[in-house]
């Protein structure tokens, strides 16, 4: 991701006067790891991670 629009975000997730975005996090899918390389399969373990609902939220901006 080479990037994100500032104001555009700002728009679409209605966030208000105040406060500033400095990052955007583009989130996928797990895959079936049988359809990469044969040399990155043996990396798709799993590993000790917060669940995705501790560490973002969905729709637009609110405390």
């Amino acid at each position: 991701m080479a990037g994100f629009d500032q104001e555009l975000t700002r728009k679409v997730l209605n966030i208000p006067e105040g406060y500033a975005l400095h990052a955007a996090v583009a989130i996928g899918k797990l895959g079936d790891k049988s359809t990469l390389p044969e040399y990155l399969q043996g990396r798709e373990v799993p590993s000790p991670r917060k669940p995705l609902d501790e560490l973002a939220a969905e729709g637009d901006f609110s405390l």
